[in-house]
């Protein structure tokens, strides 16, 4: 069942992360056709274009624990034993499932707390709190990734993070 939901969780997350970066690369080029040809520019393009880019990459920490494209010292498992590099590995995942969840608990508060303010962003004019809600989604997504590794070590599996296949012609 875990593994149904990390395929649809990965569906989500590569739509969602390319409809954000096309929207935000068709608004770049339309603030600059705007503002150079027409000499008017969007006053929303900016702010639109930097939440994009800052929900892109919260939805794209899930993506990097899937792939292990995190920060990591790979270093430390060669001159371990399997056994220590096993305990290490668990050590590392329990480490970011227990950051995941710090995410998801203040991320949850911020949100929540910027909603009860009525806060809104100065160009678009929407609730900065529905914004901050992507951190605790980001949160989420991660301990889904990690409560995956985690089951693979705990089986005695090393986990082999999903192959990216890159055609160049």
């Amino acid at each position: 069942m875990i593994n149904r939901l990390n395929r649809i969780v990965d569906l989500i997350e590569n739509v969602l992360v390319t409809t954000l970066i096309l929207s935000a690369t068709l608004v770049a080029i339309i603030q600059v056709i705007a503002r150079y040809v027409f000499n008017n520019s969007l006053y929303w393009s900016e702010e639109f274009i930097l939440y994009a880019l800052i929900t892109m990459s919260f939805l794209t920490m899930g993506m990097g624990v899937r792939y292990a494209s995190h920060i990591s010292v790979e270093a430390v498992y060669a001159f371990a034993s399997p056994r220590m590099a096993r305990v290490l590995q668990i050590g590392a995942a329990c480490l970011g499932l227990g950051f995941a969840c710090v995410l998801i608990w203040y991320g949850t508060r911020l949100a929540l707390n910027t909603n009860k303010m009525g806060q809104l962003s100065p160009a678009m004019r929407i609730p900065v709190g529905y914004i901050y809600t992507v951190i605790p989604v980001s949160g989420g997504l991660m301990v889904l990734r990690y409560l995956l590794i985690l089951k693979d070590l705990f089986a005695g599996r090393e986990y082999v993070p999903p192959q990216v296949d890159i055609k160049m012609n």
